[in-house]
């Protein structure tokens, strides 16, 4: 008989190594990723499929012996909920246990100081209206993706520049929400979470992640798994300094890297309007500036940050994500002839700069994602809260 503890880990196990395959597969073949024998596997299997976590597939000939049946996370069974507040818009995204949407709602609006309370008050109804828009399906719960420090203790925002947001309350007001309650809220910061995608396409490779976006972020992906730090803010590179005593940041600090190169701040040099869309920068600027120059601003700066990081992570890949992304190509000469000049990496071959090829919204999609992880982490309280409901 297995003990509680050894069945819950070994239900995890089973779980996760189905949901991360590259194919659906059978018992046979969880039972070879996770090392567990056949005659547990099948019986995991059972119970999962049971609780209406697992699905059957139909049955697929492989060569001469018995057909195989594919599993796969079921699908339209519970919900969980990603929420993104970014400058300009609140998002959010309703994904089942395969990752398919389920709904999804996008609020144009500008966030700043003075509407913290209005856009939790948002958050809020985005939630509900997924919840509503998916059913009667059990949420696992929601998190949401802020672009700025969040305290590991109570989810409060602490810094959030490019909000101007400073100590707000947000998973407590939320927690406090009449639509909201008894709902398992948390709050992360949202370059952490894009990086999952990306560390979907990269298993087990260790690589620096920088996104740029309202602000320039970034994550330390060590053979696949985040280096998380004391507090969870491992990877804040954009507040990283580039130019001692140098141009003030939104953060009150100088020189940091946001400075010279988030949205905000190459919008204000610029002298562009407020309508401009992140994914559009790079062409605006191109307009109003030679985009030599543009490219050149852009590659120095974040050349500098990066070496100084992969001199300290001992690190020979950089990942560009965000906006930095489609214009990965242009950048990576200046970017390199920096690195080359300033990191010890590149005395041992040249470093390799990549762009990212995730989804749209990875910080979105992360969120939901991470929404999910309790049911992966711990199974057993799913199935007992299913075998509840039935009795």
């Amino acid at each position: 008989m297995q003990s509680t503890h050894l069945r819950e880990h070994n239900l995890a196990a089973v779980l996760t190594a189905l949901s991360t395959a590259a194919e659906p597969p059978s018992r046979a073949g969880l039972a070879k990723t996770t090392r567990l024998t056949k005659p547990t596997v099948s019986k995991l299997v059972e119970e999962l499929i049971d609780a209406r976590l697992v699905t059957e597939a139909a049955p697929v000939s492989v060569g001469s012996g018995r057909p195989m049946t594919p599993l796969q996370p079921a699908r339209g069974t519970l919900l969980a909920i990603g929420v993104e507040i970014a400058a300009e818009h609140v998002s959010c995204l309703g994904i089942d246990l395969a990752g398919e949407t389920l709904a999804h709602r996008v609020e144009p609006t500008h966030v700043t100081a003075s509407s913290a309370d209005s856009t939790i008050e948002l958050v809020a109804q985005l939630i509900q209206r997924v919840r509503d828009e998916a059913g009667s399906l059990p949420t696992v719960g929601a998190v949401i993706a802020v672009p700025g420090r969040i305290s590991p203790r109570d989810g409060r925002v602490l810094s959030a520049p490019n909000l101007d947001w400073t100590d707000v309350p947000l998973v407590a007001r939320l927690q406090a929400h009449p639509a909201l309650t008894g709902l398992d809220i948390n709050a992360l910061n949202d370059n952490r979470l894009s990086v999952v995608t990306e560390i979907d396409q990269r298993p087990g490779a260790s690589f620096l992640y920088v996104r740029g976006s309202t602000g320039v972020g970034g994550a330390v992906v060590l053979d696949g798994q985040i280096l998380d730090g004391v507090n969870g803010w491992a990877g804040e590179l954009g507040h990283t300094v580039i130019e001692p005593d140098g141009d003030l940041c939104r953060c009150g600090r100088r020189g940091c890297l946001e400075a010279y190169v988030s949205f905000h701040s190459l919008v204000e040099r610029a002298g562009l309007g407020p309508d401009v869309r992140i994914e559009d920068l790079v062409d605006q600027l191109s307009r109003s500036s030679d985009r030599t120059a543009v490219i050149g601003t852009i590659g120095r700066s974040l050349g500098r940050a990066i070496a100084n990081a992969l001199n300290v992570l001992d690190l020979t890949t950089v990942v560009l994500s965000g906006y930095l992304a489609p214009i990965a190509e242009e950048i990576a000469p200046v970017v390199r002839e920096t690195v080359d000049a300033q990191a010890l990496a590149a005395e041992i071959g040249a470093v390799a700069i990549e762009r990212s090829d995730g989804l749209a919204d990875p910080a979105l999609r992360g969120a939901a994602r991470a929404a999910l992880q309790p049911v992966f982490s711990r199974p057993g309280e799913w199935i007992a809260q299913e075998q509840s409901t039935r009795a």
